[in-house]
């Protein structure tokens, strides 16, 4: 297999090698029509097409350039769509073959998974998870639970069979730090033992000589835990757990101390092992029947969805009569971003380099982020050891994006965080150099207006007590930040060679979460700056809520609440005089034994839809939202309440929305309709999937995720929630490889999935579960595996800045940089 890995940090000029390799390729002889090139995105194809076409015209080779139209450069799903529709008949499927959108996928998956959820399964899964006090806080939706369990299973192959054994397996393994079940007891024993010595801890609590406060708070806790076991008839098991943990004064401790005892041996009770086994059961037997149900409805339209397109070409490369005719045609294949690939997408890769004169990877397995869409870097660096390693020539050694001090701090982390690596593919030498030199981009020192590259904004608390808790930091650096504009900063734009002064949009404030992002949101808009973010919560902003009064109207006449709304948004009427005309019209209805004419009928904007009514009969739902626009001018109303900028992007959000609903029809051979749009947008509300436009512009702020900055740069980064605690999880899914060596003709091979539930909620510390799991090497493997993670996410925020990167902290650790640091 001749495969060559090329490693290209943060901002070291990926794109350009690509580019280049494939130029020199084609230059070769390479045939354009032998090419197989993969992007992580559809944009990034385009990008990478051009720029070959350009560098081949500029080179004279205006034939390969005209060629270039038929190579293969696109997604992997658009790849695996071609070969697809080319051997279809090697596959099973018509070459016809209609792929499922991944916005409908959800939708069809939830049909099916309605189709098998009997009510007795629902009532069921309800009753154990308040056993097992997963709504102990919120709701617990464990429908996402089976959803993710077939995600997963799916888009590694997994069999039915091998799902069946995943289920036995996984309570197992889980029953190994429990221990057997004290089954020789009388059934009732251990609630009656409870009851009984709850009475006698009370007794003693309220009669001893104890008199804190600690104590009587222990004795109520008990007698309410009594009274609850008496009309229950059982306790939850965070609730067991919370007795054994019960603290009491000094004087009572040996009052309660054959109560803790017992209680803490809860473990041994045949039920709760049953209610565990039951809710891991459970969990993967509804996944497996609505596979097996989402199967047969995609059979029986001739559909299939990007994972089902995934598998298929898998095993189509499995066949001799397809693998010899790519093997004649195919001479290259690139991959990009490979660190971003799933597993059966690296299989597929490494099939299709086997096959190929050519192949090469470029990539960088320190950004390797999307572990939750499955990516696997553990795969990759198998493979990369499996080739050899990288070449020192196939090392990309400069960063050409940040400047020299910048360069040199994440040289000085990580080396240390990937200490795994190699330092060649971790340090980076600084192509913008504080002075000039026979390497740099600039010809003459930093201009003197820019100052020094590496902030730190250390906030001190100079009130009372302890550290106020949120938005205390976020507004401290939103503060900050605008006094840093106001003085002015300056920095240098990508492409220009002149600093300008800084504007909001070149600066970026990354969180760890969404909710994270939403504070930092409030706080600029506090400390009188804009923030560009992404959010949901589209349909319960004013102007999607105009917008979407206007179309219920035109749909109801007889919508009194839509009326209400147009008249408040709209025309700007007092709420009360709105109350006070909605009970005259009323009253005056009653009188006249009748309807009185239509409420609100004089209005402006009343008047204005009925008569666009007619108009609309015939007209899509995209059609209808742009005439309501135009003719009754939304776009000025909503824009002269302010935050315009926002509010436009909303409303332009929602167009796209309708021209969506209407593709999603047309995909899924149903009818559009604007009463079916307006339950589809119901629909992506109650999934939280209304995303808001984000407001971008050079007068916002940009508030996002370290997740989502991936691949964009800022002149300004500010690196928020270094403080976070590590998120080392061994509960819900995750595949267990059956061997630490890789088989790379069998990537997929050797692996089953395991599935645990956390049956304490939060009181799961300093339980015998706990303990156990604590010392287990499900424990070290998943917390090595958040480690790892989060050093490779706090490196792709630190790598997004150009001119400045910033620290911000207070009198607390700054946990998250600390850990990737030691």
């Amino acid at each position: 297999m001749n495969l060559r890995i090329i490693s290209a940090g943060a901002g070291s000029g990926k794109t350009y090698r690509l580019t280049s390799e494939m130029v020199a390729l084609l230059e070769k002889g390479v045939r354009a029509s032998g090419v197989i090139a993969t992007t992580f995105t559809k944009k990034a194809a385009a990008e990478l097409q051009e720029r070959v076409r350009v560098r081949l015209l500029e080179e004279g080779l205006s034939e390969q350039a005209d060629q270039l139209a038929n190579a293969l450069i696109g997604t992997v799903h658009g790849l695996g769509v071609r070969l697809l529709q080319r051997f279809a008949y090697e596959a099973g499927v018509s070459p016809e073959v209609s792929i499922i959108a991944d916005e409908d996928q959800q939708i069809l998956f939830n049909l099916s998974l309605s189709t098998v959820l009997t009510g007795e399964r629902v009532e069921k899964m309800e009753y154990l998870s308040d056993r097992l006090g997963l709504n102990k806080r919120e709701r617990y939706d464990w429908r996402r639970e089976v959803k993710r369990v077939t995600d997963i299973a799916r888009a590694n192959d997994f069999s039915l069979d091998a799902l069946q054994l995943s289920k036995l397996r996984s309570f197992e393994s889980f029953q190994e730090f429990l221990g057997q079940p004290d089954k020789d007891k009388p059934e009732g024993y251990f609630e009656h033992q409870l009851d009984q010595l709850m009475g006698e801890t009370i007794a003693r609590l309220e009669s001893n000589a104890d008199e804190t406060k600690k104590t009587r708070e222990a004795a109520n806790l008990l007698k309410a835990f009594q009274r609850t076991l008496g009309l229950r008839q059982y306790l939850y098991w965070h609730e067991w757990a919370k007795i054994s943990k019960l603290d009491v004064g000094a004087k009572s401790r040996d009052d309660v101390s054959e109560l803790l005892e017992f209680a803490a041996s809860h473990h041994r009770h045949p039920e709760f092992q049953e209610d565990i086994r039951d809710f891991i059961y459970n969990i993967f037997e509804i996944a497996i029947a609505a596979i097996q149900e989402y199967d047969e409805y995609k059979k029986r339209r001739g559909l299939i969805d990007y994972t089902d397109m995934e598998v298929l070409v898998n095993r189509l490369l499995d066949k001799p009569t397809v693998s010899a005719v790519l093997a004649q045609e195919l001479e290259l294949l690139m991959v990009d971003e490979f660190q971003d690939t799933s597993p059966i997408q690296l299989e597929i890769f490494l099939k299709l380099s086997k096959l190929a004169q050519f192949s090469v990877w470029v990539g960088d397995p320190k950004q390797s982020i999307y572990g939750f869409r499955g990516a696997a870097p553990e795969l990759m660096q198998a493979i990369i050891r499996k080739v050899g390693g990288v070449k020192p020539e196939d090392i990309q050694e400069y960063s050409w994006r940040s400047r020299e001090d910048i360069v040199h701090a994440v040289n000085a982390l990580f080396t240390k965080a990937f200490s795994e690596l190699p330092p060649e593919q971790v340090a980076l030498k600084a192509k913008r150099a504080k002075k000039p030199n026979d390497n740099s981009l600039n010809k003459a020192p930093e201009p003197i207006e820019m100052e020094d590259a590496l902030m730190h904004w250390h906030f001190v608390y100079d009130g009372e007590g302890r550290l106020p808790g949120r938005p205390w930091m976020e507004s401290s650096i939103a503060t900050s930040l605008k006094k840093m504009l106001d003085k002015p900063t300056y920095v240098i734009p990508k492409g220009a060679g002149e600093p300008r002064i800084a504007v909001p949009g070149d600066v970026a404030i990354l969180c760890r979460s969404n909710a994270e992002c939403q504070i930092v949101a409030e706080a600029l808009h506090r400390a009188g700056l804009r923030a560009a973010i992404s959010r949901s919560g589209l349909l319960a902003t004013a102007e999607a809520k105009l917008i979407l009064a206007c179309l219920k109207y035109l749909l109801n006449q007889y919508d009194s609440l839509s009326v209400a709304e147009i008249l408040l948004l709209a025309s700007g009427q007092p709420i009360e005089e709105i109350i006070e005309s909605r009970l005259e019209y009323i009253e005056n209805a009653d009188n006249s034994k009748g309807r009185n004419g239509q409420w609100a009928g004089d209005d402006t904007f009343i008047l204005a839809i009925d008569q666009l009514r007619e108009q609309t009969i015939e007209l899509s739902s995209a059609e209808i939202l742009n005439l309501l626009l135009e003719e009754m001018d939304l776009r000025r109303i909503v824009a002269s309440w302010g935050n315009q900028q926002q509010r436009l992007d909303n409303v332009d959000v929602m167009r796209k929305l309708a021209l969506q609903y209407e593709e999603a029809c047309n995909r899924l051979h149903s009818a559009a309709s604007l009463g079916g749009f307006l339950l589809w947008l119901g629909e992506l509300e109650n999934n939280e999937a209304d995303l808001q436009g984000s407001g971008e512009g050079p007068d916002a702020v940009n508030v996002l995720t370290y997740h989502k900055s991936k691949g964009l740069e800022w002149p300004v980064v500010i690196c928020h929630s270094l403080e976070g605690n590590l998120r080392a999880e061994v509960w819900g899914v995750d595949i267990i490889q059956e061997s630490d060596e890789v088989d790379l003709n069998n990537i997929l091979g050797n692996r089953w999935l395991r599935y645990w539930a956390n049956p304490y909620a939060d009181q799961i510390r300093n339980t015998v579960l706990d303990e156990k799991l604590s010392e287990s090497e499900a424990h070290r493997r998943a917390r090595e595996a958040a480690l790892q993670e989060e050093a490779r996410l706090l490196y792709v925020g630190l790598t997004r800045a150009r001119d400045y990167l910033i620290f911000p902290s207070r009198a607390r650790p700054t946990k998250w940089l600390n850990r990737v640091w030691h």
